[in-house]
């Protein structure tokens, strides 16, 4: 009943699901195998170029390797959406959840072997995109998400062993506090009330706030898989699932799909693949050292990040601002100043003075609310 509710609504809104007309250079691009190569080179276009593997240090608090019983993959097989599509290797979810108890052993024993010799089939790497529009001018490919569908058999394995890394995370407090997203417990509502709470204490003294929200560019599309090796082991993962993920994001290739018609395949230097099961996860680790970068307070939900201190300290939350850019320079992630706002709190029927913030020398746009 949920969902032929909301495609109702989705049709009385007059939302569409196919792709309209884009705009590649001058030209206006209509058919749809045309416009799936224009979304592809646009999603390619964002990646970082692959570098060597960094020399890792080891940590001396590891997770446990992971041993993968059957009755675990029977579990997740059995939850399976038997409607949700097929991954490039054709295997219906429908068939994996209905010969659970067939496939089990099997797929266990493939599950293992794969984490032990840190190898993945090679239809594992392979991904087909469907483009998400986000917001702005539908004609333009820039305002287009890629959300990634993989291979449900390396989904259930990614169901396996993100739910040992996070639970290594969250019982060692490897996650920063002020990240709550894709985390059990938090949400967008409690990193909300948390930011509003320190707002209003602030508040109460009599002092004004300033808050800079912060916009990511692609940020999952220009994770460097090399240095999300690195951070991975530095945070304590253990080397048997840290190889397993460098063999899962090495030689990916994607092709986008607009209404049946695909594009050519291209090459996947950068990223975690949006869609997936590990990719959050993985997102969350590469970032998570962002808040020791800054003396200002930081809340985190995934990619959206607003920085803030007292008006009176606006001195610092600059020099934050300028440390970011450090950060970002040096783990291959961009902030984009155009899209990142700056917002005023205050009780006072006259405010102070309106400070000035800067981010790659653009000075960031005042506003009086952001979503």
């Amino acid at each position: 009943m949920s969902k032929k509710f909301w495609l109702h609504l989705k049709h009385k809104r007059g939302d569409t699901c196919g792709i309209g007309t884009l705009r590649d250079g001058d030209c206006l691009v209509t058919d749809a195998t045309k416009k799936a190569e224009v979304l592809n080179r646009q999603f390619q276009s964002v990646f970082t170029p692959t570098t060597p593997d960094i020399l890792q240090t080891k940590t001396s608090s590891e997770m446990n390797p992971i041993q993968i019983g059957i009755e675990g993959v029977q579990a997740q097989l059995q939850r399976l959406n038997p409607y949700k599509a097929t991954g490039p290797d054709n295997i219906s979810p429908r068939v994996l959840k209905e010969m659970a108890d067939v496939l089990a052993a099997p797929l266990t024993a493939l599950f293992q072997n794969s984490l032990d010799k840190s190898e993945v089939p090679d239809d594992w790497r392979k991904a087909r995109v469907t483009p998400l529009y986000k917001k702005g001018d539908k004609y333009l490919p820039s305002n287009y998400r890629p959300i990634s569908l993989t291979c449900v058999i390396c989904k259930v394995m990614e169901h396996i062993v993100t739910s040992q890394m996070a639970r290594f995370l969250e019982e060692k407090g490897k996650l920063s506090k002020f990240q709550h997203g894709f985390r059990k417990h938090r949400s967008c509502e409690s990193q909300l009330t948390e930011l509003v709470c320190d707002i209003s204490c602030e508040l109460d003294k009599g002092k004004e706030v300033d808050a800079v929200f912060l916009d990511f560019s692609k940020a999952f599309d220009k994770v460097n898989h090399a240095k999300l090796l690195q951070k991975l082991n530095t945070i304590g993962v253990n080397s048997q699932v840290t190889k397993w993920v460098r063999s899962l994001l090495q030689n990916r290739s994607q092709s986008v799909v607009v209404d049946g018609h695909a594009s050519s395949s291209c090459p996947v230097t950068s990223g975690v693949p949006q869609g997936s099961v590990i990719g959050p996860i993985l997102f969350l680790v590469y970032i998570n050292d962002l808040p020791d970068s800054v003396l200002s307070k930081t809340r985190m939900f995934a990619d959206d990040t607003v920085i803030y201190n007292t008006s009176e300290n606006h001195t610092q939350l600059q020099k934050d601002l300028d440390a970011l850019q450090a950060w970002e320079t040096t783990w291959n992630m961009e902030f984009n100043p155009l899209k990142c706002e700056y917002i005023k709190f205050s009780r006072k029927r006259t405010k102070g003075l309106e400070n000035k913030y800067l981010l790659h020398d653009v000075s960031i746009p005042r506003n009086d609310g952001v979503k």
